[in-house]
């Protein structure tokens, strides 16, 4: 399982986000929250039904820049072969623009989070135990 998740944690493209006090923190907008949906249910499916192709696509250019398709696919194989299905994905909120969802597989459940850099494309795109 450690494994998997070292594996699948490219998410090397998740930008560092500046720390704020409480009373500044942002609200995510309604439209953001429904594009962050969108992305996350379409990045379920794309994984679900084998699509590497297809998620990537999603992908913004910093994201491209440290992993290639070839490795996504790679990882996307491992990952699925050992946590099966991703059967739900259940939203835990928004901080600073990044949300954060319950992703429950066959085998186990971990936090997913997801942004979207300023074209709309993902820039986050990380598992992490819960």
């Amino acid at each position: 399982m450690k494994q998997v998740i070292l594996l699948f944690v490219f998410a090397l493209s998740t930008q560092a986000v500046s720390a704020q006090t409480a009373d500044k923190a942002p609200t995510a907008s309604a439209l953001q929250m429904n594009t962050l949906d969108s992305l996350a249910k379409l990045s379920q499916q794309f994984i679900n039904s084998n699509q590497p192709d297809s998620l990537y696509s999603l992908m913004g250019t910093a994201f491209k820049q440290q992993i290639s398709l070839e490795k996504m696919k790679e990882i996307m194989g491992q990952f699925k072969s050992q946590l099966g299905k991703w059967d739900s994905l259940e939203s835990q909120g928004v901080k600073d623009g990044i949300a954060r969802y319950k992703a429950t597989f066959t085998q186990s459940a971990l936090d997913f989070y997801i942004s979207q850099d300023k074209q709309g494309k993902i820039e986050t795109f990380l598992f992490k135990p819960l």
